[in-house]
């Protein structure tokens, strides 16, 4: 029988032989019920989500992937929530939800496929910030700097908790989901470009002396 923490370890095995990664700050991630959001380029960023905690993280993934006997397999033993790709998915909501309101960690890639254009971010499809109104919890942005690439390593940066407790308590509309989405949206570009400003100005500083 596979654990999780088995099949975690496999996983970032072959991550990091395949497209090897550096996680930065991760300390930042508490321990608890929390959103764990990020960008997507390929199906192993689900490692990267992973290696923020040592707590369990259960993946939100497409209805598709269960198609494949096998894929099915390690969804069912990591404890994965399939969501339909309309997601309009009343079942998946509520189980990720439950998960959230027992303590422990969802991860979602909000942009809802991976990206393959040059944009930096595609649209976000929605489900982070209800998930962290409904529960209560934090949002963690976990983002690749650059688009992860065969056998070259990526750097992997976790940014602050983004606080959406201004939503909590109080009835939502649609506009309001929105504004909560925009919020995340924006924390997350924020995390890249301030690590990459912050590396820029350390070359700068390295040139000049």
């Amino acid at each position: 029988m596979f654990s999780y923490g088995f099949l975690k370890k496999v996983m970032v095995v072959v991550t990091q032989l395949l497209f090897p990664f550096r996680l930065i700050d991760k300390e930042k991630v508490q321990d608890g019920a929390c959103v764990l959001v990020g960008n997507h380029y390929r199906i192993w960023d689900i490692v990267h989500m992973a290696c923020t905690t040592k707590e369990k993280v259960h993946f939100i993934t497409k209805q598709e992937l269960y198609k494949s006997k096998f894929l099915a397999y390690l969804c069912g033993k990591v404890e994965a929530i399939p969501v339909s790709r309309d997601g309009q998915d009343t079942k998946a909501i509520m189980t990720a939800l439950r998960y959230l309101k027992k303590g422990e960690k969802i991860s979602m890639f909000p942009e809802g496929t991976r990206n393959r254009t040059d944009e930096e971010l595609l649209p976000l499809k929605g489900g982070a910030a209800l998930f962290a109104i409904k529960a209560k919890v934090p949002v963690y942005p976990v983002m690749c700097l650059h688009k992860t690439r065969l056998f070259r390593r990526t750097k992997i940066i976790v940014g602050d908790p983004i606080d959406l407790s201004e939503f909590y308590d109080r009835k939502m509309s649609a506009d309001d989901y929105e504004a909560a989405e925009n919020l995340i949206r924006e924390k997350m570009l924020a995390t890249k470009h301030e690590y990459a400003e912050m590396l820029k100005k350390g070359r700068g500083q390295k040139r000049k002396k």
